[in-house]
C-alpha cells in the first residue's frame, strides 16, 4: 500500500489542546470522497467549540487496519459529539474512546462503537 503525506493528530494539535477523547471514523479507500464530505461537515458543525479534526489517513496506521480520520475533543462536549456522530455518520463505523494514557485500555474496555466494530491490531500497543 502506498504511503501518503499526512500527519497524525498528536503532531497537528494546537499547544494546550485538551485531548480527552478521540473519535476515529473508518472508511474504505473507495469511500474517500464520502468520508471527506463527512469530515468537512464535522469541521463546519463543530467550528465554534473546542474540537479538532485531523488529516485523512488513507493507509493502515498503528492499531487501525483501514483508512480513517480522527477527531479530538474535550469531555464537556462528549455527549454532543457522540449524538451528532450517531445521526450523521451514515454507514461509516466510528470508534470513540478516552485518552487516558493507556492505549490498550482506551481501545478495548474504554471503547464505544457506533456501527460495527473494526478489528484493531492490539499487538501495536
Amino acid at each position: 500500500m502506498e504511503t501518503r503525506n499526512f500527519k497524525v493528530n498528536s503532531k497537528l494539535l494546537p499547544v494546550g489542546f485538551p485531548r480527552e477523547f478521540d473519535a476515529h471514523i473508518y472508511f474504505k479507500v473507495e469511500e474517500i470522497e464520502a468520508a471527506t464530505m463527512l469530515r468537512d461537515k464535522i469541521k463546519t458543525h463543530f467550528k465554534d467549540v473546542t474540537f479538532f479534526v485531523g488529516d485523512m489517513i488513507d493507509v493502515p496506521i498503528g492499531p487501525h487496519p483501514m483508512p480513517m480520520f480522527e477527531a479530538n475533543f474535550p469531555q464537556d462536549i462528549f455527549t454532543e459529539v457522540v449524538l451528532w456522530l450517531m445521526k450523521e455518520r451514515g454507514t461509516f463505523n466510528v470508534l470513540v474512546h478516552p485518552l487516558s494514557g493507556d492505549d490498550y485500555y482506551d481501545h478495548t474496555q474504554g471503547a464505544m462503537w457506533l456501527g460495527d466494530s473494526v478489528k484493531l491490531d492490539y499487538s501495536r500497543f
